[in-house]
């Protein structure tokens, strides 16, 4: 797929000796060192293959048995070029970097050297032009907080402000930086143009990178650099990764918060068990949120619970009645005691069931009892977490 450029005007054709700050980049390592230690570049945990070398193809038998018999009719033919590449410690044995597929069908895909998002492929109208794909890229960097560093006049591109990334385009905060582990300090160009069949995409590729050992985050003297030269594959490796985190930045500032109502409503059935339960016709993560705000604030204290078993562990300690008149609701009827809720699915409503501490359900005339006040409550509760 053939990538062209959109204009405004002329376009005015950046090298990376012109950005501001890069030949800074290129030359920090002398100020330290003044020699490269390409030892740095090495993974780890594994270095078996550091010693790795062109053998050639050769049939090895072991001590103590006969050569084995030729068979002169599947000979390979000879050949005259043999294919070539990098062996022991020049290799790059690093994972590569997957390309992500959002929800929403967007990925990024590899071409001529950028790494594109192509916004209005596959029956997904994400833009309508290059000024709505500009202005989206905008919002998107300021999510990932990565600041342009340079945009090219009379056209929709930029260059970004050296920054630091992990070795798979991620961008590191100094959270995340605070660690005895590599890290580049990069700039990266991303531009915005036309498919031949019509497709916008965002197209970001790597022009400066700046290989750093740290030592810690304030102890930048201690630090070794490396060569600011990068493979094909680390270069393809470096932009996937930057993309996809422009991909999912694009998820989150065009999302559209989800709107529920207020007013659900409580009903008193059975769940996929056949126990006695309360359904409530609302998500299951918004049920499990108001539940979990709501029960201390009617006498439950949450002593454990498990998002992955979606139950609650409570004590019940049982109010006074004039609690609930003054609230206008009807007594629980609970005893004091220790009790299980679990929450779970049905479509696109939730069931609430109640088990006694040694997790058998409560019988139907206690739930009965329950369901009037404890109903009443949970709707005030989604009210109170709506409003």
């Amino acid at each position: 797929m053939s990538f062209k450029y959109t204009t405004l005007a002329a376009v005015l054709t950046l090298s990376l000796g012109s950005l501001p700050g890069c030949s800074t980049i290129n030359n920090l390592w002398q100020l330290y060192d003044g020699e490269v230690d390409t030892s740095l570049r090495e993974p780890t945990g594994y270095y078996d293959h550091a010693d790795a070398r062109h053998a050639g193809d050769r049939l090895v038998v072991p001590e103590g048995l006969a050569t084995p018999a030729r068979d002169r009719s599947t000979r390979m033919p000879a050949v005259s070029v043999m294919a070539a590449g990098p062996t022991g410690g020049d290799m790059d044995v690093r994972a590569p970097v997957v390309q992500l597929r959002s929800t929403a069908g967007l990925r990024s895909v590899w071409a001529d050297g950028e790494s594109i998002v192509w916004l209005n492929s596959n029956g997904h109208e994400n833009v309508a032009n290059e000024a709505q794909a500009w202005e989206l890229l905008m919002r998107v960097l300021q999510n990932m907080n990565i600041k342009v560093g340079e945009v090219t006049p009379g056209a929709y591109e930029l260059t970004t402000a050296a920054a630091d990334f992990n070795e798979f385009g991620t961008p590191l905060s100094l959270t995340t930086m605070a660690t005895d582990a590599l890290r580049y300090r990069q700039v990266y160009r991303i531009r915005i143009g036309r498919s031949a069949d019509g497709n916008i995409g965002i197209a970001t590729s790597v022009i400066g990178s700046m290989t750093i050992a740290e030592a810690g985050i304030f102890s930048f003297k201690a630090s070794r650099t490396l060569s600011d030269i990068l493979t094909p594959a680390e270069l393809e490796r470096f932009a996937t990764g930057f993309s996809n985190h422009i991909i999912r930045a694009m998820e989150s500032v065009t999302a559209v918060p989800e709107e529920y109502s207020s007013v659900v409503q409580v009903t008193l059935d059975r769940d996929n068990n056949n126990q006695d339960c309360l359904v409530v016709d609302a998500p299951y993560q918004r049920t499990w949120d108001v539940l979990r705000n709501m029960l201390p604030e009617y006498g439950f204290e949450v002593t454990e619970y498990s998002i992955s078993h979606s139950t609650f562990n409570v004590d019940y300690e049982e109010q006074d009645p004039d609690y609930f008149r003054d609230l206008g609701i009807d007594d629980f009827g609970l005893e004091e005691g220790s009790y299980i809720i679990r929450v779970s699915i049905d479509g696109d409503k939730t069931f609430i069931t109640f088990y006694n501490e040694d997790d058998k359900p409560l019988r139907a005339s206690v739930v009965s009892r329950l369901y009037p006040g404890f109903s009443a409550a949970l709707m005030r509760a989604f009210a109170a977490y709506g409003g």
